[in-house]
């Protein structure tokens, strides 16, 4: 593969596989709850009281005190059938069950949450193209193919003079880009940035469907359309539709070389769709239109058509009001099980994150298509 050195790519996969089919994923999730026992303490204002000693005595730190008092009082049969050392206050609270077990909560204001789900992060793209803004959270990634020769990138890529860019565009340099809200500015940083490649941007709610300041250019193509899990319309007329659809729309010849989507919390039924289709055995026709004018029919599997990269926003808290779980967070655990779909499912791995600490519930995250 171009884009990685051969030794760290396979160090990579491997530490992946042991995270998402070995059981590093649970190991992971555990290792942070323990850690937060005593915070969700301090979150539900309850104290733990120790035998013989009163409330005022209570302490939220009781997985240091119950370390040292079982180093103290040896039972050889591990605790099997006995009592805490003490008590929980208040005993009735709903989240402390039997006056003992407690429901730990995920931490909420730093990254843990990310760090703990998404798996090992130890593959870095050695040479990482910034598209956009540098800020209000704007700037997207890709990874692009390491240096060759002295100064010289891939011809597929960024910077590439007049004669290369029709030969750029046979060879289908096309970017999926979900959403957009009549902002351009992603559009023509790739124009500029990658030229020959064709941005698709797929957008169903702007007024009439269409857009007012959309650059008249050909390499800037817009859709009245949506994404989703699955093909509906809304009461409001709006037309959703899943990624398959979206390739078939956009009458790729070859799978696209980036998929940006941000759409604040949807991206969890868009994967997962994404990841069935994508395992199933039905084959995806597209009919295309090259340069040349000649129409032409690609016939392939569903893997085929799945992006070489995904630069996605990630959310476990969203304002959506057409989201089930909009009431409520995504948990660490679930989130693991997003990044071990991806990986099993898809071959994806992350290859780059970026935090963004004005919203702890994001998380903008490139995914690479290692494995077919």
């Amino acid at each position: 593969m171009d884009y990685f050195e051969e030794k760290a790519l396979e160090n990579s996969i491997a530490q992946a596989r042991l995270f998402h089919t070995k059981g590093g994923n649970l190991k992971s999730v555990q290792n942070l709850l323990d850690g937060n026992i005593d915070a969700t303490l301090k979150k539900l204002g309850a104290t733990f009281i120790p035998k013989g000693m009163t409330e005022e005595q209570g302490t939220q730190d009781v997985t240091q005190y119950l370390k040292s008092y079982y180093a103290q009082n040896y039972d050889p049969r591990g605790g099997y059938g006995r009592p805490l050392p003490g008590e929980y206050k208040p005993k009735t609270h709903p989240l402390i069950h039997g006056g003992r077990l407690l429901e730990v909560a995920d931490p909420t204001d730093t990254i843990e949450r990310w760090d703990y789900s998404l798996g090992p992060k130890d593959l870095d793209c050695p040479n990482l193209l910034r598209i956009g803004e540098t800020v209000n959270g704007d700037t997207k990634w890709y990874c692009q193919p390491m240096k060759t020769k002295k100064n010289e990138t891939n011809k597929q890529i960024r910077r590439l003079s007049a004669m290369d860019q029709d030969s750029s565009r046979k060879n289908d340099c096309h970017i999926i880009s979900i959403g957009g809200n009549d902002n351009w500015k992603f559009e023509l940083e790739v124009v500029t940035i990658m030229p020959g490649c064709i941005t698709h941007t797929f957008d169903c709610t702007l007024q009439n469907g269409t857009p007012k300041r959309k650059p008249d250019r050909d390499d800037i193509r817009f859709y009245n359309y949506c994404i989703d899990g699955v093909e509906r319309k809304d009461e409001h007329g709006r037309h959703f539709i899943t990624y398959f659809d979206i390739v078939q729309k956009a009458q790729l010849q070859a799978p696209p070389m980036m998929f940006k989507i941000d759409v604040e919390g949807f991206e969890f039924d868009v994967f997962s769709s994404m990841i069935q289709q994508a395992n199933s055995n039905d084959e995806i026709a597209i009919i295309s239109k090259p340069s040349d004018g000649a129409n032409s029919t690609a016939h392939h599997t569903p893997s085929y058509w799945l992006p070489q990269q995904i630069m996605v926003e990630l959310h476990w808290a969203t304002r959506m009001t057409g989201i089930s779980w909009m009431p409520r967070t995504r948990t660490t655990a679930e989130i693991a099980l997003l990044s071990g779909m991806m990986y099993t499912g898809g071959g994806y791995m992350p290859i780059f994150r970026n935090w963004i600490k004005y919203c702890p519930s994001c998380m903008e995250v490139l995914f690479f298509r290692m494995l077919c």
